[in-house]
């Protein structure tokens, strides 16, 4: 069964028109957007966590309208988006447990491991993170309740090439280890050519198999 269904997605936004687009996404796949800014990745992106209602055509995911499900939805995904919103004046563990209220399936002990792995310090102040950090705490958060599908708009944008480099490693080994159905969107190529099974470049119609 496919996580993500879209059919003729159309959505406008002032003068700019996003669409006709048509994908589909099954668990353990992974789906790069290739674009330049103001071509409509992260629009996308938000039609399919539901912050944004598409104009015309269908978007499914996990079986329901995003839009008209929000809640439902956010419970099974994650999001990652360009500029993430933190309370400053938490510690990143502080900050954690703040979005593990929110979710009855968070899983501390992976948290903690992907702490550790992009070596974060949970005792540190939110305000004095590197934006890089800010990031990957980010990134943590959308991530600690374990979720079926993954949206990630620019997640490399802020890194060193090192980091960077273990960020799209992690991308993989969610979809090839957990199943995760993950979409990434990106203006680098050089991030895609790392990680996708598939690419959609924008403006586009047709969703284009590697």
């Amino acid at each position: 069964m496919n996580i993500i269904r879209v059919e003729s997605l159309t959505k406008r936004l002032g003068h700019f028109k996003l669409g006709p687009l048509n994908l589909q996404l099954a668990p353990g796949e992974i789906l790069g957007i290739l674009g330049p800014k103001g071509s409509g990745k992260t629009t996308l992106l938000q039609v399919l966590w539901g912050f944004a209602r598409p104009d015309s055509g269908k978007v499914v995911v996990f079986e329901l309208a995003p839009h008209l499900h929000q809640l439902s939805i956010r419970l099974r995904a994650g999001y990652l988006s360009q500029a993430p919103k933190f309370h400053e004046w938490m510690t990143a563990r502080q900050f954690l447990q703040f979005v593990a209220g929110f979710y009855d399936n968070w899983n501390q002990a992976h948290a903690d491991s992907l702490l550790d792995r992009f070596n974060i310090d949970g005792n540190h102040l939110i305000r004095k993170l590197s934006k890089g950090n800010r990031v990957k705490l980010a990134l943590v958060a959308a991530l600690g309740h374990r979720p079926m599908l993954l949206l990630l708009d620019e997640p490399t944008r802020e890194l060193d090439s090192m980091m960077r480099l273990d960020v799209l490693k992690l991308i993989r080994k969610l979809a090839v280890n957990d199943g995760t159905a993950i979409v990434v969107a990106s203006d680098d190529s050089d991030d895609l050519d790392h990680i996708p099974q598939r690419m959609m470049k924008l403006p586009a119609e047709e969703l284009s198999r590697l």
